[in-house]
Parts: C-alpha cells; sequence; structure tokens
C-alpha cells in the first residue's frame, strides 16, 4: 500500500488525477479482500490442499493485474516516471518473491502481469523517448529479472524446506536427548539407592554372619584348651582348622562387598615398607615352613612409601599367601627396588607359574589355577581379587608376570616418601608393644546381647583363668558400673531395640577414663565410623579368634591408655 501511495504521488498531475484515484482505490481494496480471503481459505477444513493453491493463485493473479493496470498511464508519462514505475514495480516482484517463491503458480500470477507488461512496454518504445537499443536493453532486463525469479523460487523454496525439516529434526534430537538425559538421571539416581541399600544390606549381613562365625571360634578354641583323648582332641583340630577357614573365607566376601561398596576408604600416610614386609615375614614364616620352603624378605632399611598401612598388610599377606599355596619348592621372595620419586615391591616364587592366557584371569573373583574342581579346602579363590581392588583403591599400578614351571613374579609400584615426610613418619613411630603376659584372675566384663556369644566367649575366657561378668544392655551396664569396677571392658557395638554400645563408652570416656575398653562388633561398616567419632578407643571385628582376643586383652591391661594406641592399629590391620 505504500508503494501504491508513492507511486500516486509520482504520477499526480502528470496523468488524469481521478483515474490514478480509482487504480490507488482499487489496488487498496484487492490488498485488504485478499488477505481477508485468504485467511478464510487457509482455515477452511474442507476445503482441500489443491483447492487452497487455486484459490490463493486466482487472489494473486486479481492482485498483479489490478496493479499493473498502471501501465496504463506509462504512455502518458516522460522517462523520469517511467523510470520510477519500473523501480517500484521492481521492488514490490521482490516483496513478493521472498513470501511466494515456494509455489510458482502464485509467483507467476504476481510477476507476470507486472514485469511482463513492463518488459514489453520498454522494447515497444512508445513515443521514441530513448534510443531503440537502450529501451531494448532495460526492457530485455525486466524481462530477465522476471524469469529469473521464477527459475530461482523453486531453488529457494527447497532450501527454505530443508531448513524446516533440519530444525524439526533438530527439535526431535533435542527432545530425543533430553528424554535419554531424563532416564539417564533416573538411572542414576536408581543406581545410587540400590548402592545405599546394598551397603545397609551389607552392614546387617555382616554383623549377622559374623556373630555366629565368631561364637564357633570362641567355643574351639575353650574346647582345645579341655582334656580330651587323642580321638576328640584330633576331632577339635579339624573342627578349629574348618572355622579357621570359614571365617577367612567369609571375611574375603565381607571384604570385596565393602570395597565394591565404597564404604572403605584407604587413609594415605608414610609408611615404613621394611618394617611392615618384616612383620609380615614373621607372620607368614610358620606357613612356608610347613611347605618347607624358604621365605625371604629382602628390602633395604628404613623404606618410606606413601600407602594405606592396613590395605598395603592385606596385599602383601594375600600375594605372599597365593605365592605360598601354589609353590612346592624353593622360595618366596619379598624384595624392593627403589628412585628418587617410586618404590617398586616384587613378590617373586619359585612355583607352578602360571599360562599366559590365565595372567588376567586371576584377578577375577573365584578364579584358581589348578583348581578347576572349586576344592574349597583350597581357599575361594578371592584373594587376588580382593588384591586387585585394594590397589585401585590406593592408585597404585600391579604386573604379574609368569612361566610356567618356573614361578610367578608381582610388582607393585608405589610413591615414595620425600625426605619430610620419612623425617615425620619417625617422629611419629611408637615404640613396639610389650610381649603378651596375661595374667590370671583378670576381671573382663563383657557388653553382649547375644546369648550364643555370652556363652562362647564366657567359655574362652574362663578356660584361660579370666573371671568373667556379663550385661545385655546399655542401662544394664551402666548400673553394674555404678557398683563394680571390672579390669577391662568388651563392648559390643549393636544391642538389641536399637540400642547401642557407644552409650556405655561415652559414660566411661566421662566418669572412667582410666577403665580400658574396647569395642568387638560385627559390624562391617562401624569401623571407619567409629575410628573417626572414637579415635582412642580400640576396635576388634568379628569373627575374633582367640589369639586376637588374648593379644586385645593384655595390652589393654598392661599398656597406658594413651591416645595414640599402636596396637590398636595393628589389630585393625590384622583383621
Amino acid at each position: 500500500m505504500l508503494a501504491i501511495l508513492f507511486t500516486s504521488l509520482v504520477l499526480t498531475n502528470k496523468v488524469d488525477n481521478r483515474l490514478l484515484q480509482l487504480w490507488v482505490f482499487a489496488s487498496c481494496s484487492v490488498i485488504v479482500v485478499r488477505v481477508i480471503l485468504l485467511r478464510a481459505v487457509t482455515r477452511h477444513a474442507d476445503l482441500s490442499e489443491a483447492g487452497k493453491r487455486v484459490v490463493a493463485t486466482l487472489l494473486t493473479l486479481v492482485l498483479g493485474c489490478t496493479i499493473g493496470s498502471v501501465l496504463y498511464f506509462y504512455p502518458h508519462v516522460g522517462t523520469f516516471e517511467r523510470a520510477m514505475l519500473t523501480a517500484i514495480l521492481l521492488g514490490l516482484c521482490t516483496i513478493s518473491h521472498s513470501t511466494n517463491f515456494g509455489y510458482r503458480p502464485i509467483l507467476l500470477s504476481y510477476i507476470g502481469p507486472l514485469l511482463g507488461t513492463l518488459g514489453i512496454l520498454w522494447i515497444a518504445n512508445i513515443d521514441q523517448l530513448m534510443h531503440p537499443a537502450l529501451a531494448v536493453a532495460v526492457g530485455v532486463s525486466v524481462l530477465i529479472v522476471g524469469l529469473t525469479m521464477l527459475l530461482n523460487g523453486k531453488f529457494m523454496f527447497d532450501v527454505f524446506a530443508l531448513s524446516i525439516e533440519s530444525s524439526i529434526k533438530l527439535e526431535e534430537q533435542s527432545r530425543h536427548l533430553s528424554d535419554a538425559l531424563q532416564l539417564a538421571e533416573q538411572a542414576k539416581s536408581e543406581a545410587e539407592a540400590s548402592s545405599q541399600s546394598k551397603t545397609r544390606f551389607i552392614a546387617a549381613a555382616s554383623h549377622d554372619l559374623r556373630q555366629p562365625v565368631h561364637v564357633l571360634n570362641m567355643l574351639g578354641a575353650a574346647i582345645a584348651r579341655e582334656k580330651m583323648s587323642p580321638r576328640a582332641s584330633d576331632i577339635v583340630e579339624n573342627m578349629n582348622i574348618a572355622v579357621t577357614s570359614l571365617s577367612s573365607q567369609l571375611n574375603a566376601l565381607l571384604d570385596i562387598s565393602e570395597l565394591d561398596s565404597g564404604s572403605v576408604k584407604p587413609v594415605i600416610r608414610s609408611v615404613n615398607l621394611s618394617a611392615l614386609a618384616d612383620k609380615l615375614k614373621l607372620e607368614m614364616q610358620q606357613l612356608a615352613a610347613d611347605k618347607r620352603i624358604e621365605l625371604i624378605c629382602d628390602l633395604p632399611s628404613d623404606l618410606y612409601v606413601r600407602t594405606d598401612a592396613a590395605m598395603l598388610s592385606q596385599i602383601i599377606r594375600n600375594l605372599c599367601g597365593n605365592a605360598i599355596k601354589y609353590t612346592f619348592t624353593g622360595h618366596v621372595r619379598i624384595q624392593a627396588s627403589a628412585s628418587p620419586s617410586t618404590v617398586t615391591l616384587s613378590i617373586s616364587d619359585t612355583g607352578i607359574g602360571i599360562d599366559d592366557a590365565d595372567c588376567d584371569k586371576v584377578f577375577e573373583e573365584f578364579y584358581q589355577v589348578s583348581n578347576p574342581g572349586r576344592d574349597k579346602g583350597r581357599g575361594m579363590g578371592l584373594g587376588l581379587s580382593i588384591v586387585e581392588r585394594l590397589i585401585r583403591n590406593l592408585g597404585h599400578t600391579i604386573k604379574l608376570t609368569s612361566r610356567v614351571g618356573k614361578g610367578t613374579d608381582v610388582t607393585i609400584c608405589l610413591k615414595r616418601c620425600t625426605q619430610s615426610q620419612v623425617a615425620a613418619a619417625v617422629a611419629a613411630e611408637s615404640p613396639s608393644s610389650p610381649d603378651i603376659t596375661l595374667q590370671p584372675g583378670i576381671w573382663v566384663h563383657l557388653v553382649e546381647d547375644e546369648e550364643a556369644v555370652q556363652r562362647s566367649v564366657e567359655m574362652f575366657l574362663q578356660s584361660v583363668g579370666c573371671k568373667v561378668t556379663i550385661t545385655a544392655s546399655s542401662s544394664s551396664t551402666l548400673e553394674f558400673l555404678v557398683q563394680q569396677t571390672p579390669d577391662v571392658m568388651l563392648i559390643d557395638l549393636r544391642l538389641q531395640n536399637h540400642d547401642s554400645g557407644l552409650k556405655v563408652v561415652d559414660w566411661v570416656n566421662e566418669h572412667r577414663p582410666d577403665l580400658p575398653i574396647a569395642i568387638v562388633t560385627g559390624e562391617s561398616l562401624a569401623e571407619g565410623e567409629v575410628a573417626r567419632e572414637y579415635p582412642d578407643v580400640l576396635l576388634l571385628q568379628k569373627p575374633v579368634n582367640n589369639h586376637d582376643l588374648l593379644e586385645l586383652l593384655d595390652y589393654l591391661v598392661n599398656s597406658e591408655q594413651t591416645p595414640d594406641r599402636e596396637l590398636g592399629s595393628t589389630v585393625t590391620e590384622h583383621q
């Protein structure tokens, strides 16, 4: 409409003004009517798509012819007015091209009456107002512009349609990605909930499974101290061997579960690797002697590394135990080499060796070399699986090389301590604990709610000359302590009816700080929590064998109760 008004200004007083006004009115009216009818047609549900396109084409043809009728004034104006008309009509066709290029009939119905008629008029050169060649050139140019618009219309529409299709696909992909992210978030939430459920299950199952094995350990140790016939003694010995095997296998299974659940977190500090290896050699010396093989520990003195002492002890113990198990002649050697920044610990043997095809399998659960029959007397095949998980938690690296019939070499790469870290570790080391000198008549008070555990521990402690008293709840224990003062207390963590032995620990710490106490629990997840909240309280985890229990009692009775209790860490490491 603005173009129509501008055209009327150019032609005013140059042509018949009444006809010009009629043209302006007719053109604007057709524009308004076309807009109204097109909106009505596009919303008409009963009209087919083809029918809608026909109506739109006819309405556009009427509009093109109406606006193109302005060329009636072309012969009556001069060159300037003709040039202005040409510019205005080219502009209108360009605008029409940008909105109607998707359907050629519509585009042709508008461009044809305007540019077609205009081009012919220029070529005709009415009144010979300009050179014929120039007039023909202008007319042909106008026709070429119109033809180009028609040819490019389809191409531009294809590009436009492609962009629309790409936009739709992008929206669909975004929606699918959003749905996938929601599913991933849901799966993550479910996995976290499952992990938490697994952790709670491990805690409960660990306590319930450790308790009966703990009872068997105590009863077996108590029976072994009684006078019996040789045959009965042999039966008890075999029974204790079976219980020890059961205890070891149960601990291995629970260790695997705890490591997988992430409840076990390493405490990295400076560790004297030489002293640790020497201590483990003494522990496993008899096992090697029984196989008539030599256990050699060849480490430089005062070699310190950054690691978790308890976890590294279990790694070395499992690797040495595995090496001794599969070595029948020769030796098992623990050695180390050091560089300024790393320490390479090596455990090698002269055993049966491992085939190359099996080297990657030995760290899998329940896999055992040369035990296809799954003889439970030879373990469960969890030792190296635990090693792999511990190594991963500590951030160390492990490598296994082996030759069948020649032996196996396992190397572990650890970070070496700096000079300042070594100096700090040496300053923090405590003197070794005294030898066990358990005296008869020691009064041990047991806080335990399970009757079977009460009887088994009482029978064992009485067999070694201890006086034993028992309470089953925190309230009855506190009433007992108001009147009595035992030599040492062993406290279970989880008692019946949601009661907790920590109430007794809190009371003793406040009112009887000199009374030696220790926690003996079957909770698999309790160790880390209690260690953080009660750093001065010793902890032993069920099932407990008689040697560890006697060592704990001897330490509690004969050692000063200092905040830094070396035996506490030793007992925890051993378990």
